[in-house]
């Protein structure tokens, strides 16, 4: 016998929620081909400059090594922040449907994250070719053991993934912290010079500016690609001529597994408060009721 009270529709799992946008925000990325080619080809293009312009003498002496490793950070950060900082931007009107219709904003958060590393996953490695690419153009010898594992190359690998998913990571907390799709594309290339002039590669770090630095994603890349590359025990490029010269050791390239761990700890560190701040900012963006 009915009461004439209807039940509330059964609310579906957080899993199966997570597993609908991911399926829908993969078919918005294949609708996108345009961008998805830029997106696959900029490491391409990325690690044919690395070799071209840096790898004549990276793993030859300490300056062109780190000046290599340079140019791969800066690369992995743009890649990254490109990903993703229109990613929640764009879809700012859904986003408010999705919270109005009682959708789990992290379910809608997590699928972008989700597949944004894939991305990530993918590109990372295309751009950790320019290792091989350096010791296949010119002949120059990588490193032979890793600090953790016996494979220098996954090392490389790792690093660049963790350096450019936590700037993906970033791109979609700002994007979830602006309203309008002009002021992602203007914030982009600012938080790009301020990552590499606060990496402590461009200038020398003292004072204030030195604990800016520890919350850049930039220079825990640069310490991990530094350390493995054994930066401190490859010669100055002056020592090639003026032997005598001397090359103080740098703690932030200590070639040991314990700096190396530590530093993917933090670039991971920072994936996940990024992920979180944007869950966080995005509850805000649903509840906004202006334009």
């Amino acid at each position: 016998m009915s009461n004439g009270i209807e039940k509330a529709p059964k609310r579906i799992s957080a899993f199966k929620e997570l597993r609908i946008f991911i399926t829908g925000y993969m078919y918005i990325l294949m609708g996108r081909k345009k961008n998805l080619v830029i997106s696959m080809m900029f490491p391409v293009l990325a690690a044919i400059i690395v070799v071209w312009i840096a790898g004549e003498n990276m793993f030859v002496h300490y300056d062109g090594t780190k000046s290599g490793s340079f140019v791969i950070v800066s690369a992995a950060i743009w890649g990254g922040l490109f990903n993703s900082i229109q990613t929640i931007v764009k879809d700012r009107q859904n986003v408010k449907r999705y919270y109005m219709s009682g959708s789990r904003l992290r379910c809608y958060t997590g699928s972008r994250a989700l597949v944004q590393f894939f991305l990530c996953a993918i590109q990372s490695a295309i751009l950790s070719l320019s290792y091989i690419g350096v010791a296949v153009v010119y002949g120059n010898d990588l490193p032979e053991k890793g600090l953790v594992t016996n494979y220098p190359m996954l090392e490389f690998y790792i690093s660049i993934l963790l350096l450019m998913y936590a700037a993906d990571a970033m791109g979609i907390m700002i994007s979830c912290l602006v309203r309008k799709e002009e002021a992602a594309n203007v914030l982009a290339p600012y938080i790009l010079i301020v990552q590499l002039i606060f990496s402590g590669i461009l200038f020398n770090m003292e004072g204030m500016a030195d604990y800016i630095s520890y919350i850049m994603i930039s220079k825990w890349g640069m310490e991990a690609l530094g350390s493995i590359a054994d930066l401190n025990n490859l010669q100055l490029k002056i020592q090639m001529t003026v032997p005598n010269v001397p090359h103080d050791f740098e703690n932030r390239f200590e070639a040991t597994s314990g700096h190396l761990l530590m530093v993917w700890a933090i670039l991971a560190g920072f994936i996940v408060a990024f992920l979180l701040i944007g869950n966080i900012l995005l509850h805000r963006v649903s509840k906004d009721t202006r334009g």
